[in-house]
Order: C-alpha cells, then sequence, then structure tokens
C-alpha cells in the first residue's frame, strides 16, 4: 500500500522498492527511517513516534513522513477491523505469518 499510495514526494518521482527482510534500510533508500515510522505508528508507540517522525520528516520530507503514518495507520486499523469480526486468514498467507514470526490462531485459518 505505502508504495502504491506514494508516486511523487515534494516533487521528486520515487521508485520504491519493496521491504522483505533484514534489518536497517534494507537496500531502500530510508528504509531504516521508513521502518522506524511504520513500527512506531502500528505499535502504538507513544515513546518512539516523536523520533521516527521527525527522522522521516528530515529523509522525506513532510508529506512523505504524513503518508507513510497514514497508510501504516490505515492498515493496522483494517487488521483490527478484520480481527475483531473474526475474518477468516486464507491458508495463503501461512508462509508469509511464518516469515513474520506469527501463527494464525486456528479459529481464524480459512
Amino acid at each position: 500500500m505505502l508504495r502504491a499510495s506514494i508516486k511523487r514526494i515534494e516533487g521528486a518521482e520515487l521508485n520504491c522498492r519493496t521491504i522483505t527482510e533484514g534489518v536497517g534500510n534494507c537496500g531502500v533508500k530510508n528504509g531504516d527511517a521508513i521502518r522506524a515510522l511504520i513500527d512506531a505508528t502500528v505499535l502504538g508507540d507513544h515513546d518512539e513516534y516523536p523520533d521516527a517522525r521527525v527522522r522521516a520528516e528530515l529523509a522525506l520530507g513532510r508529506d512523505g513522513a504524513d503518508r507513510i503514518a497514514m497508510v501504516a495507520g490505515n492498515f493496522s486499523m483494517m487488521n483490527r477491523s478484520l480481527d475483531a469480526i473474526g475474518a477468516p486468514v486464507g491458508a495463503g498467507l501461512n508462509p508469509l505469518a511464518a516469515e513474520m514470526g506469527v501463527a494464525v490462531p486456528a479459529h481464524l485459518q480459512s
């Protein structure tokens, strides 16, 4: 979603590769700042958020930081909504869950 939502930042074209593994910037320019803001947003980490926000603004500008926070917040909200209504998780997502170190609860597996 993040890559699809940001085509241009402050007049510059953005060609953002998917962050799929590793730590730090994962080979993506400013990836460490992006990951930090996403992490703080999704986890609701009020201690980490201010620093992560400043780092993202310095790296990507205010518009870029806004979009990162909005997309991460929307993603988190949608996941929580789906969990709240007991929406099933397709078996095709099990490898992704394993990669992330989580298990889909049996009652949500489809």
